[in-house]
């Protein structure tokens, strides 16, 4: 029979690998961080613009997401690009490198109590960005 501990662990650990649907990234300041901006406002560049000014190197995956299409995942990536650069106050993201990776996860064990035992073996292909977060002055 299953004890309270051990259902209360498995439930700490399933409850965000199911019910999560968001992208992940990181973010390495090293320029000037501003106030946040909405994530909308931010512009996604190829090639850097005449006139800018670094703020971050970033980071995005769609990892964590739901996305089963390669659009879909290329658009969460993508979102979460802009959601790291606004948040540093940046309103452009060059981006750098466009790739593609291969995860997997799984399994969780106890001998508590009789044992248990749930597992599970996933592969996740996930679309990854990174880039340089950015600062482009208005023009005049």
């Amino acid at each position: 029979m299953i004890n309270l501990r051990t259902l209360l662990l498995v439930a700490a650990w399933a409850v965000p690998m199911l019910g999560s649907g968001c992208a992940t990234g990181a973010a390495l300041v090293t320029g000037v961080k501003r106030p946040p901006i909405n994530p909308n406002e931010v512009r996604i560049y190829s090639e850097p613009p005449a006139n800018y000014e670094e703020v971050a190197i970033i980071s995005a995956n769609s990892y964590w997401s739901w996305a089963w299409t390669e659009q879909s995942k290329m658009d969460t990536a993508s979102r979460e690009l802009r959601t790291k650069a606004a948040k540093l106050g940046a309103n452009g993201v060059i981006v750098k490198n466009l790739g593609n990776a291969a995860t997997s996860a799984g399994g969780f064990g106890t001998g508590v109590g009789g044992g248990f035992a749930l597992g599970a073996a996933s592969i996740n292909n996930m679309t990854t960005l990174d880039g340089v977060a950015i600062f482009v002055p208005p023009t005049r």
